[in-house]
């Protein structure tokens, strides 16, 4: 063999070398396959988060809970989540068709989200919209799609919103319209 045969054979041997060492298209795809499967499944789930006193921060509960540790987050079907913002008891009820957890404290609610006032009396009912945001660690939420806020005597809609669930503060953000309704004595 000549020197240009010798450097296209060791040409060929190294690119094969190199080709059984890449990782292969199988084992890509088998990798975000495995991403994509839960690591942890629970069905009718409750759990609490408590604060530093020992008091309830919020309750969870789930149809069903699955947690991907690789792609750090937790999803949850027929969610409803209980804020306890005064230790004493609950004053918001949040309830979705389905929720994501990420960090352990950013939930993002899709479908069907309702969001309930539990305290007596208040000037905020329900909250409705298709998604909300919460950060449980500020008990904050927010959202950017229409919502539509019931009180006792009226009617709310708007586009995105803010809230605070400590403080009992919703503030609607755009294309607000309100329908108040008188009771006949």
């Amino acid at each position: 063999m000549n020197r240009p045969s010798w450097f296209f054979a060791g040409l060929f041997l190294l690119a094969l070398v190199l080709w059984q060492l890449s990782p292969s298209e199988t084992q890509q795809l088998s990798a975000k396959r495995e991403a994509s499967k839960p690591n942890f499944v629970a069905e009718k789930l409750y759990s609490v988060s408590f604060g530093e006193d020992g008091s309830p921060r919020y309750r969870i509960y789930a149809e069903e809970m699955e947690f991907f540790e690789q792609l750090k987050h937790t999803t949850f079907a027929q969610p409803k989540i209980l804020v306890y913002p005064d230790p004493s008891q609950p004053v918001w009820q949040i309830v979705a068709d389905h929720a994501t957890v990420q960090q352990q404290q950013n939930v993002i609610l899709n479908d069907n989200v309702v969001i309930k006032n539990l305290s007596r009396g208040e000037y905020v009912r329900d909250l409705i919209t298709e998604k909300l945001e919460i950060d449980l660690q500020t008990e904050t939420m927010s959202s950017d799609q229409p919502v539509t806020v019931y009180g006792p005597s009226y009617e709310l809609y708007g586009v995105g919103m803010d809230g605070d669930l400590a403080n009992e503060i919703v503030t609607l953000l755009d294309d607000i319209e309100a329908v108040y309704h008188n009771p006949q004595e």
